[in-house]
């Protein structure tokens, strides 16, 4: 049975700005999902028209929060969803929290997205979900991996003065304090930085053989370049939110070797997507073929982000009531093609936590039509990845 109103999906993406590397695959994902449903969408036995709305908000917070306005007051969007870390998914959650709009975010660890939305344990949210994975998940992958590189356990941490970087300070000093690691810590700075001087001489004087950041890649790659003007060589680097995307690492050449960070997608990932039916290697493949890019984690996140929607729109039993759509959300159980999605799962309400695997970059196999590629080192969070390599120390030149 066919009905004439259209369902309207919202996505608050950072399609341009320093946070653009999240959304590069987004535009070939929407496609691909809406030629698979014929832009149609089947709900309670009727067949709807389907749309999915894509706003910039230029890599800025304000502008989050006011393209979600707009989603939800002009375009009348049925949910919204959003990636590309708190800055862009907390203000779009929190207008969706503020009036009734079921909403669902990735590409944001869950402790910034939840405390730093002033999340209660005790009660959740009404209307927002997300599928990402947790502090301790990530902190743990990477403490297997340095583990088996051979360090004096001391490590500088780059943690800015947003809810990535308390969030992560605080998981670091916790998890890597309580086996062994000391952890060097200069404070929260404000970002852009134009400088890193302070935190490098620190690094530097406590005789630092491991670093951990979580900065956008411009802030990263100022830092990198400090590092090495500054004489700082760490044997481990650790490069959150900058590092997981082939055109952030790709203007360090030969200096990206060996930088490492955890991720959530490889070609290696045994699930298929529920919407088209391929794997891992087949969508990426196909994302390559038709940008000419090479595939990111974020290719893998955002797919899974529709699954979860489309998943939830199935089983919704009134489309016109906003609470059935997000009950249907709140229910998900399901395999996506990243992984188990499961709210009632996470540490905190709201959340349905995934495992990562620990990857470093170094040359690309022959015949590789990219200088770089990322190659899984340890999969203790994530057993069922295979793992390609062993975990190696940067390798200066």
């Amino acid at each position: 049975m066919a009905a004439q109103r259209t369902v309207k999906i919202g996505i608050v993406s950072p399609e341009t700005g320093p946070m653009a590397g999240f959304a590069e695959p987004t535009a070939f994902v929407v496609r691909q999902v809406l030629q698979a449903m014929r832009d149609k969408i089947t709900i309670n036995g009727k067949t709807y028209p389907f749309q999915i709305i894509v706003k910039d908000t230029q890599s800025s917070p304000n502008r989050a929060a006011d393209v979600a306005l707009e989603l939800i007051q002009r375009d009348k969007v049925d949910m919204v969803l959003s990636y590309g870390g708190p800055e862009t998914a907390n203000p779009a959650s929190d207008q969706c929290e503020l009036n009734g709009v079921p909403s669902l975010s990735t590409a944001v660890p869950i402790e910034p997205w939840f405390y730093g939305r002033g999340g209660d344990p005790k009660t959740g949210f009404d209307w927002t979900y997300i599928h990402f994975f947790d502090g301790a998940t990530y902190a743990n992958s990477i403490l297997s991996f340095i583990k088996k590189v051979s360090t004096n356990k001391t490590m500088g941490g780059l943690w800015p003065n947003d809810a990535d970087g308390i969030a992560l300070s605080k998981a670091f000093s916790g998890v890597f304090g309580r086996a062994g690691y000391r952890i060097v810590d200069p404070g929260r700075f404000d970002l852009p930085a134009s400088t890193y001087s302070t935190q490098i001489a620190a690094f530097k004087a406590a005789n630092c053989e491991l670093a951990q950041c979580v900065v956008p890649p411009s802030a990263f790659a100022l830092f990198w370049d400090q590092c090495a003007q500054q004489g700082f060589h760490p044997k481990v680097m650790i490069a959150s939110k900058s590092s997981e995307y082939p055109p952030s690492v790709k203007p360090l050449g030969e200096r990206a070797r060996g930088i490492g960070v955890p991720i959530w997608f490889t070609r290696a990932y045994p699930f298929k997507s529920t919407i088209t039916g391929q794997g891992a290697t087949e969508i990426i493949k196909a994302y390559e073929a038709a940008s000419g890019r090479q595939w990111a984690a974020t290719l893998g996140s955002t797919h899974a982000m529709l699954e979860v929607m489309i998943d939830a729109l199935n089983r919704t039993k009134d489309i016109n009531d906003r609470a059935s759509v997000r009950d249907a959300l709140k229910a998900t159980k399901m395999t996506t093609l990243i992984g188990n999605v499961d709210f009632s799962k996470g540490s905190v309400p709201n959340a349905s936590p995934m495992g990562v695997v620990m990857v470093q970059w170094d040359k690309a196999p022959k015949g590789s039509a990219y200088p770089l590629d990322m190659f899984v080192v340890d999969n203790a969070m994530a057993p069922a990845i295979p793992v390609d390599r062993a975990p190696f120390p940067i390798p200066y030149a």
